[in-house]
């Protein structure tokens, strides 16, 4: 049944891992449960500092925890160099600024998990994509889409959360707004071109047919 299914679902990694290499190694090793780790210090005194899953394991579904790993490094320079590497001051500092953004990448590689689940099938969901593709296109510098933030910018990762909810509350307004206002114009010109061809009483006869037919 294992092979069957790769050979399905995955034909064209079959031959690259080998049909008894699958078989051995599906079998062998069991499913492990996937975790977040958020914790805080990171550092003990000026002694020692941990980085990337040791600091922030996370679920694999931003495919955020090397990149985030990268920028452990990345940050931990900048500090040393802010404190010309004195590691009683750099130490601290970095987690201090490092560990609201690593605790917001575990939150945000949880949700997308839920995203994939389930929002991909809402209608709702897909025209918000769209429509934050239109915004970025028009509006590249001030509207930004939380994948393209996380993934392709240095935009810190509790920052991002926080604009992406902004936005999202800004342009679901504005959604909703415009739907009202198209609601209501068209209610008032069908209501205009009804009162055009239809006298008073022509139109209290046609709404007392309708109900009529609702009520039978």
């Amino acid at each position: 049944e294992v092979l069957k299914f790769f050979h399905e679902k995955f034909p064209d990694a079959v031959p690259l891992i080998g049909e008894e290499s699958l078989k051995e190694t599906y079998f062998r090793l069991p499913p492990l449960p996937m975790v977040s780790v958020k914790c805080s210090p990171y550092h003990v005194s000026d002694k020692a500092v941990i980085m990337g899953d040791a600091a922030h394991a996370m679920v694999p579904f931003y495919g955020q925890g090397m990149n985030c790993g990268f920028e452990d490094c990345l940050v931990f320079d900048e500090v040393l160099e802010k404190f010309d590497s004195d590691l009683s001051k750099a130490l601290p500092e970095f987690s201090m600024f490092r560990s609201p953004d690593a605790h917001a990448i575990c939150d945000l590689a949880m949700y997308n998990y839920v995203e994939m689940r389930k929002s991909v099938n809402s209608r709702w969901f897909l025209m918000r994509k769209r429509v934050d593709s239109w915004l970025h296109t028009v509006m590249p510098r001030v509207f930004i889409p939380l994948y393209t933030m996380v993934s392709f910018s240095r935009i810190r990762y509790h920052t991002v959360i926080n604009k992406a909810r902004k936005q999202d509350v800004l342009v679901d307004n504005s959604i909703q707004a415009l739907m009202a206002v198209s609601a209501l114009g068209g209610g008032y010109l069908t209501a205009v071109a009804v009162s055009r061809h239809l006298s008073l009483n022509s139109i209290t006869d046609w709404l007392h047919n309708i109900a009529d037919q609702v009520l039978k």
